[in-house]
């Protein structure tokens, strides 16, 4: 697996994927209000824009992730052996999943469980660390609650770095892979080409799930704890072209450029939002799986070619804000169920109650990232997987150092003559 690309840094990528990181605390702030997550909080107050936002949201921000997943592998395993690369991705990946599970995401499900109890028949948290409800959340996978996507993500990194490790440089399948993927890319580059392109790109997803659905057991999980084949390989398709579009210079140009077309595209798909549901006979459903399928694909392009557009350079904001996306990924789910908890005896417009949690769950969040986790070097390692808090001071103590008013005129003088 190699990427023509080089050292070159994509901050549009990396933007796109740190603001979806973001987006993610409306996404599950909306949940405490929408009508399809009755459960979420004991909230009774609802309104059915809620539902639209978050299916809406659904559609685009997971898969996102998943085809930047796969482009940024193949890029860390052009500049490292295949063990630094398990290494990288074990401390990157690995330790911030176990150490949220293991934390955050257990007071979550404790709080859960305390409210789905009758009064006063919950039992403490140690009481509850042990017990039947307990061992079922760890051994039905809901433990990972919103982490799912880092879980799915392990698997899909180890199977890079095997085909990393397993073909020889000089491989005529890498070619092949390459070349394959810039003839995607000649053929389709043209805007009306780009449309079919869509369209395949649909069916394939399309097909992954039929066949996905028809493998024996594929809705049960792999083993206690982990997840379904069905639900593993669901995502797959979008990792797989993240992974040809970083082989594949001209791939990615293709998938990038803009063309006028798609936000009016892109608008359609999230205003409609099809999705196949069980009351549909079986010809409907395969219709609305496709046209689901093509919503998100519509809505993931159209997305990397808004970064790509308007946020190309970079700069200081744009790396703060990658640095950070883990962070708000990580902590905010807990902290939306916190504050969704303290609002539900509250009597507030429903706008003003969404609107004020989500900027409190995203606001704890940046507090514990800037005066946690770029500052001290154990709450970094575990909740951000780095190890570069050095750097990160000498970086704020030469900023400070720029920012610094200078003397005045007779001491500059004074101290250049001394």
């Amino acid at each position: 697996m190699t990427a023509e690309a080089g050292r070159k840094h994509y901050h549009d990528i990396d933007g796109a994927r740190s603001v979806l990181m973001f987006l993610s605390v409306a996404l599950h702030a909306g949940t405490v209000y929408a009508p399809a997550r009755p459960w979420i909080t004991g909230n009774t107050e609802r309104h059915d824009f809620f539902d639209w936002l978050i299916f809406g949201f659904h559609l685009f921000v997971t898969p996102t992730f998943f085809f930047v997943g796969g482009f940024f592998a193949v890029l860390l395993l052009s500049r490292r052996a295949v063990g630094d690369f398990f290494t990288n991705r074990l401390l990157r990946t690995g330790v911030p999943l176990v150490t949220i599970a293991l934390s955050l995401n257990m007071v979550e499900h404790y709080l859960r469980y305390v409210d789905a109890a009758a009064p006063g028949a919950a039992a403490s948290f140690f009481g509850w660390v042990g017990s039947p409800e307990f061992v079922a959340i760890w051994a039905d996978g809901t433990w990972a609650l919103h982490l799912w996507f880092l879980v799915s993500l392990m698997p899909m990194f180890l199977l890079a770095g095997l085909v990393q490790a397993g073909l020889p440089a000089n491989s005529g399948l890498r070619s092949l892979s390459v070349k394959f993927s810039d003839r995607l890319a000649t053929l389709f580059a043209g805007s009306a080409a780009f449309a079919l392109f869509l369209l395949l790109l649909a069916g394939a997803n399309t097909a992954n799930y039929v066949v996905a659905g028809q493998i024996p057991g594929s809705y049960q999980l792999i083993f206690p704890g982990f997840q379904s084949w069905y639900k593993l390989v669901s995502e797959f398709p979008f990792f797989v072209i993240g992974v040809m579009a970083a082989l594949s210079p001209t791939l990615l140009k293709t998938l990038v450029t803009w063309r006028p077309w798609m936000p009016f595209a892109a608008a359609a798909a999230l205003y409609f939002q099809p999705y196949a549901n069980p009351d549909q006979g079986m010809l409907e459903s395969l219709a609305m799986l496709f046209a689901n399928q093509l919503s998100i694909w519509v809505l993931v392009l159209f997305i990397l070619q808004f970064f790509h557009r308007f946020f190309l350079d970079g700069g200081p904001k744009t790396s703060w804000l990658a640095d950070c996306a883990l962070s708000m990924y990580l902590f905010h789910h807990c902290l939306v169920y916190i504050y969704g908890r303290w609002l539900v005896p509250v009597d507030w417009p429903i706008a003003l109650e969404f609107t004020l949690l989500t900027i409190a769950a995203a606001g704890t969040v940046i507090m514990i990232h800037e005066f946690a986790v770029r500052r001290i070097g154990w709450v970094r390692l575990l909740f951000n997987g780095k190890t570069d808090i050095e750097a990160i001071r000498a970086r704020r103590a030469k900023q400070a150092g720029k920012n610094a008013p200078l003397p005045p005129a007779p001491e500059r003088q004074a101290g250049a003559l001394g």
